[in-house]
């Protein structure tokens, strides 16, 4: 139950370099427990990944989640293959 709490407040959480997507349905969130979020950015070098982390605590946080850890991993590399179909569809319409 937690972990799908966690999952909806980030389906909440936007890319702040494409505001149409979430970040779930940019597939960048990819494991969610009660203890941690591991998040994969889009690439290596992505400058939003701070960004990002920032967003996912303040969401943690106001929702009482403030004992969940925030990780960030490039292995295995992200890929399109991890979005939503809804995400995808997002993008093709913001362009």
């Amino acid at each position: 139950m937690t972990a799908r709490a966690i999952r909806d407040i980030l389906a909440g959480v936007m890319d702040p370099e494409i505001p149409v997507i979430s970040i779930v349905d940019l597939g960048i969130v990819r494991d969610v427990t009660a203890e941690a979020v591991t998040l994969t950015p889009t690439y290596s070098g992505c400058p939003a990944t701070h960004a990002i982390e920032m967003l996912v605590r303040n969401a943690l946080d106001s929702n009482g989640f403030r004992g969940v850890a925030i990780r960030t991993t490039l292995s295995p590399p992200w890929t399109t293959d991890w979005m939503t179909e809804a995400g995808k569809a997002a993008l093709k319409s913001y362009g």
